[in-house]
């Protein structure tokens, strides 16, 4: 990425952090207010997912989970290249740490096509903001009865746990991916993603029994109150 370019993406991801952030902020008031007024909301259930991953995570997952996080992180690598940058993926590769040989620290890697040398910074930072499979669910959820969303979304909040510990071992500044895109870049990139996204999946899980939301309706409802909210402080700002 060529000088000029990144402090345009840098300006332009500091301007859409601190809009992500106040949306944010909306998001969780949000929440509270639901919560409150005993609306029935996905995120107690949510919660008991959280709760669910930890026990699982300890007891059930210990042997597995190093590569199941692995398989995670170069999944979103190649699901983002293949999907939306529409790259020709040659090899998948994943490993335990227990596998790794002397003097050996890839866990694993996605090698796909590329214009060139140039580096997609949506693919290559996609595994520390971006809960693909928590979102999957979120549209399956489009089809699940009312009486049932419970337990969908006790497993939405399962995947998302996953995802949660699985970022908490990933991002560090010593991480290839970091490293190769800017450390101050690429935690600006994900801490802007990362709000944007949580907050679709707490919208998604609002709403009363009768009239839940989905992530339709929650992608609508996010963008319409961003617009809106930027709207009034450019009049603020007029005035």
């Amino acid at each position: 990425m060529s000088r000029f370019r990144k402090i345009i993406t840098i300006f332009l991801l500091v301007i859409g952090f601190a809009i992500a952030t106040f949306e944010f902020y909306r998001t969780i008031r949000y929440a509270v207010d639901a919560s409150l007024n005993q609306l029935y909301s996905g995120y107690l259930w949510m919660a008991v997912g959280f709760i669910v991953y930890l026990i699982f995570h300890k007891f059930f997952f210990r042997k597995n989970i190093d590569i199941m996080q692995t398989m995670s992180h170069e999944g979103a690598h190649m699901l983002v290249g293949a999907l939306f940058l529409r790259r020709k993926i040659y090899q998948f590769n994943a490993k335990s740490s227990d596998a790794l040989s002397y003097g050996d620290n890839t866990l694993g890697f996605v090698s796909s096509s590329r214009n060139g040398n140039r580096i997609s910074i949506m693919s290559t930072l996609a595994p520390y903001m971006l809960p693909y499979l928590t979102f999957l669910l979120l549209f399956f959820r489009l089809m699940i009865k009312n009486e049932c969303l419970p337990i969908i979304d006790v497993i939405i909040g399962f995947s998302l746990m996953f995802y949660i510990l699985c970022w908490k071992k990933d991002t560090r500044r010593d991480q290839s991916d970091i490293q190769l895109c800017g450390v101050f870049l690429s935690y600006l990139y994900i801490a802007t993603f990362l709000l944007l996204n949580i907050s679709l999946i707490i919208y998604s899980l609002s709403g009363g029994i009768s009239e839940p939301m989905n992530i339709i309706d929650a992608v609508k409802h996010y963008f319409v109150q961003t617009w809106n909210d930027i709207l009034m402080l450019v009049d603020l700002v007029r005035n």
